[in-house]
């Protein structure tokens, strides 16, 4: 386990490289092709959006640093980690696929896809650090009830796109 300062750091570091990489793959479609698609009347406006974005980043930011100081075992910190980074990074090319190939197909079925490794992760958090599983629940939960059916209705609204 790390000790002092280092597993912040990690931790800022981490999610702070992610919202980059993110805020670059995402591109300008997210300006220019997504608010022309029709979107069902229960989305949230751009900027709710926006902050359950920075909110996902503070929840990520804790769960790493709880791996990084509450989980003893090297190996088991490595898989719930591993499984952590491959979620952050999966989201950031979400948006690069949704976003760079406008395409609500792509959108649709890449958030159902991303469902296996969030739910890997999930399982993994409970095993090796509860406090961080109900801390990351919220996100879990958000994509389940609200990304899913969203970008579902988003797709079933504009096939063409």
């Amino acid at each position: 386990m790390a000790t002092g300062w280092t597993p912040l750091a990690l931790a800022v570091g981490l999610c702070t490289a992610v919202a980059v990489l993110e805020g670059f793959l995402t591109g300008s479609g997210l300006k220019d092709w997504y608010p022309r698609l029709r979107k069902p009347r229960w989305q949230i406006p751009l900027w709710a959006f926006v902050a359950v974005g920075l909110i996902v980043y503070v929840i990520d930011g804790f769960v790493a640093y709880r791996l990084l100081t509450a989980v003893p075992s090297a190996g088991d910190r490595a898989v719930a980690l591993t499984a952590l980074v491959v979620v952050m990074v999966l989201n950031a090319l979400w948006s690069y696929a949704f976003f760079e190939y406008r395409s609500t197909l792509v959108g649709f079925f890449g958030i159902v896809g991303f469902l296996g490794p969030l739910l890997v992760l999930q399982t993994a958090l409970f095993v090796y650090d509860p406090v961080a599983a109900w801390a990351h629940m919220a996100y879990t939960l958000y994509v389940l009830a609200y990304d899913v059916p969203l970008f579902y209705e988003i797709w079933r609204l504009n096939p063409d796109h």
